[in-house]
């Protein structure tokens, strides 16, 4: 999946567009759609050539910036924000989406119809406040706000993280649900990030080491545990007797 940053016309070439791999890897195999254009829709594209930092490669994988060469389309039929992505993934187009936003700083407060810049992945439009569950935000407020597109539709990631701005307003927050056009809502399900420490356990089944304790039972021993040597005795004498043992060990 490919988000489009810019696009090229090169002579001998043809369109060539440029952005950042969010997942996965692109051949020039791979059945491709492009979109969203004005009305939402994908369409099937294919590439002649993949480039990274210049040099011609086979694929394109998640977290590289690559450019890809397409077949007959037009540079005007591009523009920053629509994605190239496998055909299987079938991308759908959204109007509507909802975020948990911090508004960072504004001067009076934020309520319904209230319409800033949001930019989110290549992204970049205005939208229009549509819904506000907690009431209107001041500077400092966290809450969840329902966003709407004013011109046209957007392809959105469900849990990208987004800003919006309008003059000295700034605010942050990240996507929690998406309405696509056809009526479809998904949410962002909330996961146990606790990491888990699985237990340590001996190879080829065998059983932990253990000690035999002055009463005859069995203590187990924690292997993790740094080994600490006890300092030897000092002796009156100088310390030789000291420095002899701690000799010998090094020894």
């Amino acid at each position: 999946e490919l988000h489009i940053d810019d696009t090229f016309q090169v002579p001998g070439v043809g369109a060539v567009v440029s952005g950042q791999m969010l997942r996965g890897h692109i051949t020039l195999k791979t059945p491709l759609v492009m979109g969203p254009d004005s009305n939402g829709r994908f369409a099937p594209v294919q590439l002649k050539g993949i480039m990274n930092k210049r040099v011609p490669v086979a694929k394109a994988s998640a977290g590289q910036s690559a450019t890809f060469a397409v077949k007959k389309v037009k540079r005007c039929a591009f523009r920053k924000g629509m994605i190239i992505a496998d055909a299987s993934l079938n991308p759908r187009a959204c109007l509507r989406f909802t975020a948990e936003v911090l508004v960072l700083n504004h001067h009076t407060t934020i309520s319904c119809n209230y319409q800033p810049v949001v930019h989110c992945l290549s992204v970049t439009q205005s939208c229009r406040v549509v819904g506000m569950p907690d009431g209107p935000m001041r500077t400092g407020d966290r809450s969840s706000v329902e966003f709407e597109f004013l011109y046209r539709p957007e392809y959105i990631v469900l849990g990208a993280r987004m800003i919006f701005r309008e003059g000295r307003t700034k605010g942050i927050g990240q996507v929690t649900s998406i309405t696509y056009m056809d009526g479809e809502c998904i949410k962002l399900q909330a996961a146990d990030t606790t990491p888990t420490i699985p237990p340590k356990t001996s190879q080829k089944g065998e059983d932990p080491p253990q000690t035999m304790q002055k009463d005859g039972s069995k203590q187990l021993v924690d292997c993790t545990a740094p080994l600490i040597r006890p300092a030897p005795a000092k002796s009156g004498v100088g310390g030789m007797e000291a420095s002899a043992v701690v000799a010998s060990e090094c020894a």
